[in-house]
């Protein structure tokens, strides 16, 4: 049973093509495609179902992994599988009324209705997907963890604490966050380039900070082992990986009341209300002064991480493959 993935050009992103091959790696009889095309133009969407048309087979099973739904028009005949990870485009981004109908139709109705499978990485992205498609049959397969992040035993805390930051996209609601640190003797780590509006609003709370970009998986590992606290008080997601990385390393997580963190984490996080500063600086507050809590929810992490595992995820992965 050969599987041929297409995955979208490392260009357009890092973090679809990070969880997709903590599974990929491990399927045995593959070939991989990364999209010619970052972009997403006229002649960047052709272009990409033109390089998916020349690498389709009879009788193999064809994965989209992710983002270029559109992909699918190259495959119609043929056998496939198309994740689906968020609808962070249409239920958060404001488009213009004529860009929101184009992104709804290529990158979601049509791909839909012509995949022979689509998976999602959450319940809470179903019920969104749900807007848009009529199919009974999707279908939920939550992201692995990185096995490669391993375990290691948070120390007690001192001043200043050191809260990690993942991401930095609007959504990721940093802002709010730097407001509730403000006085709380802490220094930042943000993954990603902040925006100008954030770096202002880092200065005016007076926070310390650092950023980095374009880190290695071994890197990424090492910054949450450096950290004290896990910080992910987003305003919306599709998963919610960090949460999971958090547990994985050990580290106590804050994440906000959205569901599919709440889907992702369970128990085993301190959540906050991500529109309150009030809540979200309650929340800061109590994982730094608490540590009996903060060993609570390691622990609680350490139990929740296992529903994760990769061999977990795979074995529903080739599930889906053998229906085909």
């Amino acid at each position: 049973m050969k599987v041929i993935y297409f995955h979208r050009n490392t260009k357009a992103g890092y973090s679809i093509n990070k969880v997709t091959q903590t599974i990929v790696r491990e399927i045995e009889d593959k070939e991989e495609y990364y999209m010619p095309s970052a972009g997403s133009g006229l002649k960047d969407l052709i272009k990409n179902i033109r390089f998916i048309r020349s690498h389709r087979q009879k009788g193999a099973i064809h994965h989209i992994t992710g983002d270029v739904h559109y992909g699918i028009l190259g495959l119609i005949g043929y056998k496939s599988v198309l994740t689906i990870h968020d609808t962070v485009g249409l239920d958060f981004i404001q488009m213009s009324r004529l860009k929101s109908l184009i992104y709804k139709m290529l990158w979601f109705r049509i791909p839909m209705m012509l995949a022979t499978k689509v998976l999602c990485i959450s319940e809470v992205t179903k019920s969104y997907l749900m807007k848009y498609s009529s199919r009974k049959d999707i279908r939920v397969i939550h992201d692995a963890i990185d096995s490669s992040l391993q375990f290691s035993q948070l120390k007690q805390i001192n001043s200043p604490v050191k809260i990690l930051f993942v991401g930095v996209k609007d959504n990721k609601n940093l802002i709010r966050c730097f407001e509730a640190l403000k006085g709380i003797d802490c220094i930042v780590t943000i993954i990603g380039k902040p925006s100008p509006k954030q770096i202002r609003a880092l200065s005016e709370n007076g926070i310390n900070y650092t950023s980095k970009s374009n880190l290695s998986d071994k890197e990424l590992n090492a910054e949450y082992y450096n950290c004290d606290i896990v910080s992910f008080c987003s305003l919306f997601e599709g998963f919610g990986m960090p949460a999971l990385e958090a547990h994985q390393a050990g580290r106590p997580v804050l994440c906000s009341t959205i569901p599919v963190l709440k889907e992702v984490a369970g128990e085993a996080a301190c959540y906050a209300d991500p529109y309150d500063v009030a809540s979200i600086r309650s929340a800061y507050l109590r994982l730094v002064n608490d540590e009996t809590y903060r060993q609570q929810l390691v622990e609680k992490g350490k139990e929740n991480v296992l529903n994760f595992f990769p061999s977990f995820i795979k074995k529903q992965w080739e599930d889906v493959y053998h229906e085909l």
